[in-house]
């Protein structure tokens, strides 16, 4: 098989499984979010799915730890994605059915004080991110500098809320199509929520239902099609499969071997995704404070405070640094000393523990390759579709697949379900 012939138009997904039929053999590639939905839709339709996890843990870049204070403590810390947002409607519906629980964290994700923008607030703030759609006008190819022009506000505010953007979207705005301005623009202080004892338990819940079915440990190397099947090779073994997912992080799609190769509409929609570069560091306190959520205009960085499910305030602070240019700023690369002091610098009412300070980075995992994916500048109006459309019995999930929720855990989670039903219909639909 040389090539993977011309590519039929994709179909209506269908959210039910299969009623009868042959078993199907599924190979998910990834064992965060989007593979293990994948997975759980695949098995509960009563499919032989294996899933093949590069890392010793499920999650992918939901990564919850603990994290020791100087009290004797510790504190349950997430070192990827972190709030659970308004609309998560599919992750709430696992969360329920899997019988986890949500924690109020008493302060706002989307509500965040600035700080070393002149006389720029939260009030400011809120009020220009009202504007935005008026902004932009409807159309969407403007520049985000073009729309903050058209806002007619201060130097100092546009700033403030060009900071913002590249923080959310963990890239510089140069590069965002203004599009994302449209999530920016939510500045009113709603509910955020983490789930109790860690989001990674969402993933180790999934997991939990896969039993042997699930291969920690185990990257895999390449998979080759042939005669309408996929042979999976690991270090280990080979897997051959009716049908392929790959849940991995969109930088790893096109430097895995697969043959025949990806057709070049794929290579070129991957090439022009945008994809951002972030760190986190959370810093013990001396004492538990109240909950707060400060943003680092010059620094490109916001910090928080947050209640727990036992809802008191643990002792640490939680901070987040979106893109290139800010994590080289803030000198991460060299370890979490010359950001420590610049929250100093900008916080000093925090009570700051330097000793213990637990920074993660994200663009030197090999199986990451940076934070997540955003709308760029760059992309073609087709490329949504192209990123996510199957080449014969190989399928993709993963975060960027999750429209208006990509580069976020509920997107992650919609691309698998996706993915999955994307299966169950052409299986039914080969059996009629």
């Amino acid at each position: 098989m040389s090539s993977w012939g011309p590519q039929p138009s994709p179909s209506p997904l269908l959210n039910c499984a299969d009623p009868g039929g042959a078993v199907v053999r599924v190979a998910i590639v990834g064992a965060g979010l989007a593979g293990l939905a994948a997975a759980s839709e695949l098995m509960d339709a009563g499919h032989d799915v294996q899933v093949f996890e590069a890392r010793d843990r499920v999650g992918g870049r939901v990564w919850s730890e603990s994290m020791p204070l100087p009290d004797g403590q510790s504190v349950i810390v997430e070192r990827g994605a972190e709030f659970i947002l308004r609309g998560y409607d599919l992750l709430r519906s696992y969360v329920a059915e899997l019988g986890l629980s949500l924690v109020d964290t008493g302060m706002s994700y989307y509500l965040r004080e600035p700080r070393g923008a002149g006389e720029v607030d939260s009030a400011a703030m809120i009020a220009a991110g009202s504007r935005l759609t008026d902004a932009i006008g409807g159309d969407e190819r403007l520049s985000i500098s073009d729309v903050l022009s058209n806002l007619t506000v201060s130097t100092d505010l546009a700033e403030a809320i060009r900071c913002r953007v590249e923080i959310s979207c963990a890239l510089e705005a140069e590069f965002l199509d203004s599009s994302v301005l449209g999530h920016v623009a939510s500045l009113s202080p709603l509910p955020s929520h983490r789930i109790a004892g860690g989001n990674q338990g969402l993933a180790q819940a999934l997991a939990g239902r896969l039993g042997d079915r699930l291969h920690l440990n185990t990257p895999v190397r390449a998979i080759v099609a042939e005669g309408g099947t996929c042979d999976v090779l690991t270090d280990l073994d080979t897997y051959r499969a009716d049908h392929v997912v790959l849940a991995i992080p969109l930088p790893l799609v096109s430097e895995l071997s697969i043959s025949p190769a990806l057709p070049r509409w794929k290579l070129d929609a991957l090439a022009r995704s945008a994809y951002g570069d972030a760190a986190k560091l959370h810093i013990p306190l001396a004492r538990s404070v109240h909950t707060s959520a400060v943003m680092s205009v010059p620094d490109r960085y916001w910090s928080w405070t947050a209640m727990d499910d036992t809802g008191r305030v643990p002792a640490v602070l939680n901070c987040f640094a979106g893109s290139a240019t800010a994590l080289d700023r803030l000198g991460v690369r060299d370890g979490p000393d010359a950001w420590v002091a610049r929250v100093k610098e900008t916080q000093p009412d925090m009570p700051l523990v330097s000793e213990g300070a637990l920074l993660t980075t994200w663009s030197n995992d090999p199986w990451a390759r940076g934070a997540y994916s955003a709308h760029g500048a760059a992309s073609a109006e087709h490329d949504v579709d192209d990123l996510g459309r199957h080449i014969g019995p190989l399928h993709f999930a993963g975060e960027y697949l999750g429209g208006d929720f990509a580069g976020l855990m509920e997107g992650a989670l919609r691309s698998g379900r996706e993915a999955a039903a994307e299966i169950l219909d052409r299986h039914v639909r080969g059996s009629l």
